[in-house]
């Protein structure tokens, strides 16, 4: 736990105000104001931290509802024993969006972390590891948001900020890797991420040892990473999945392998060190699950898919977008073994769940759209792709523009769909639009190759211009105007 200081500082600012309007504001009043310490006292900077601590152990076993009004208690009190200013509020405002952003309330979370960024900023500076840390907390909640362009920049100034203060090993530089080779990942920027975290499980490895949470934490997201940049590229809907940029079945078969092997030491270590039905090992579960449907071993799939999702169900509850991710996950188990009807019960139960707790533009969502769609026409329903197929063309056109090449996609899907279902005019359109598309992509790419290439020049130019202006230079002067000599023997 941090160490909290009795200073209070010189500046004005009132943090207690600032710490209350957050959680009723946010809350509507919901703050606890029933005091859970002793009325025959005044409370204590000691009843802070046993609050603070007693919220991060219920969050730490999954108990959100009882964390979250554990931890608005501690945020009420803090400002109380500590002062307007401190530090307590701010870590108590941190507990707050941590167990809000677990709890799926995404704009509730980034509200609460960023008034604990403001007020870290404040009391220990821009570039302090406390601030590193929050801006790591607000990068995650945005990543979960869908949100990575907003999320990437706060990971790389909190990765820059603590690998400057602790150095390239240090633990909490290598947490700090790990949470943008993560945020990489939900982009779908794999071949980023992969590097990032070999460098952090080599990290964990050698400072903790094999047997650590944290280096099964390691092991488990590289099998994350490693089976989502096989699953990534599809050379059709429908087809089989191949790794990306791979033409060698072996490299593909080779990355699942370790990938395997890998969970499988994650969820050793986890059956010593948590309970059989926590969260982490339903993650791992889910992620095993996913690497073994991709080898073809479709019971174990099966199973342990159906494991993680009955953990995630009781922890979390069915309208739970990690929930929803277990749904996509068994859907994708039972359309390989041809359970077709209970495999389109969980496609859409997943989207049902991330329209309502994401909304139709998130990543997630249009991921279960497409998957949806990949589902029917691999099965030759093309009517039935179809209306998934146009809500991704409608989202992608609202967010990207009608020109975007992620249009490309399920445009060229959507023209399948047309000529199978005996509109051929239609289908001619679509695909006049994505070769317009795919022409404009072309153009600017060779424009911006263009551009690169004549500043290459001009640097060039410029340098040769400098070498010789040094060359022609007059020799310095020495002391009486005269030059000075080359010395020789």
């Amino acid at each position: 736990m941090t160490q909290l200081s009795s200073a209070d500082g010189g500046r004005k600012t009132n943090w207690l105000a600032l710490g209350m309007l957050a959680a009723v504001a946010l809350f509507g009043g919901l703050a606890i104001r029933a005091s859970r310490v002793p009325a025959v006292r005044p409370p204590s900077r000691q009843d802070w931290i046993d609050l603070h601590a007693e919220a991060v152990a219920l969050r730490d076993r999954g108990a959100f509802a009882s964390a979250k009004k554990v931890a608005m208690a501690a945020l009420e009190l803090a400002p109380k024993v500590y002062g307007p200013r401190h530090y307590a509020i701010s870590e108590s405002l941190n507990m707050l969006g941590l167990i809000l952003s677990d709890e799926a309330n995404y704009d509730e979370s980034l509200a609460v972390f960023e008034q604990a960024a403001v007020l870290t900023r404040d009391v220990f500076g821009p570039q302090s590891k406390e601030t590193a840390q929050i801006a790591g907390n607000l990068g995650q909640v945005l990543t979960k948001m869908g949100r990575f362009d907003e999320a990437r920049p706060l990971y790389e100034k909190a990765l820059e900020i603590t690998e400057a203060l602790s150095g390239p090993d240090d633990l909490g530089t290598l947490m700090a890797v790990n949470n943008l080779a993560v945020m990489l990942d939900a982009a779908g920027d794999h071949a980023s991420a992969l590097p990032l975290h070999e460098r952090v499980l080599k990290g964990r490895r050698a400072q903790l040892g094999p047997a650590d949470s944290r280096t099964a934490e390691a092991m488990g997201n590289l099998g994350i990473s490693l089976a989502q940049s096989v699953d990534a590229a599809k050379l059709a809907p429908g087809e089989k999945p191949v790794a990306k940029e791979r033409d060698d079945a072996k490299e593909r078969d080779e990355a699942l392998a370790r990938a395997a092997g890998l969970y499988e030491q994650v969820l050793a270590v986890q059956g010593r060190l948590v309970p059989p039905d926590s969260l982490p090992i339903a993650n791992s579960l889910s992620g095993a699950a996913n690497v073994a449907r991709l080898q073809g071993r479709l019971a174990d799939a099966a199973r342990m898919a159906l494991e993680g999702l009955a953990v995630r169900q009781a922890k979390l509850g069915m309208g739970h977008p990690t929930t929803a991710t277990s749904f996509d996950g068994l859907a994708k188990v039972r359309a390989a073994q041809g359970q077709d009807v209970e495999a389109e019960e969980l496609f859409n139960a997943a989207l049902d769940v991330r329209l309502k707790r994401l909304g139709p533009a998130h990543p997630k969502t249009l991921e279960s759209l497409s998957s949806l769609a990949d589902f029917h026409m691999a099965r030759k329903s093309h009517k039935t792709a179809e209306k998934p197929l146009r809500a991704i063309v409608e989202v992608r056109e609202k967010i990207d523009g009608a020109e975007s090449v992620a249009l490309v996609a399920p445009l060229e899907s959507l023209a399948v769909v047309l000529e199978a279902t005996d509109r051929t005019k239609e289908a001619e359109e679509v695909a006049a639009r994505v070769k317009t598309i795919r022409e404009a992509e072309k153009k600017a790419a060779e424009e911006a190759k263009k551009a690169t290439e004549e500043a290459k020049k001009a640097a060039d130019e410029a340098r040769k211009t400098a070498d010789a202006a040094a060359k022609i230079a007059p020799a310095p002067q020495q002391p009486g105007g005269q030059a000075k000599a080359a010395v020789g023997k």
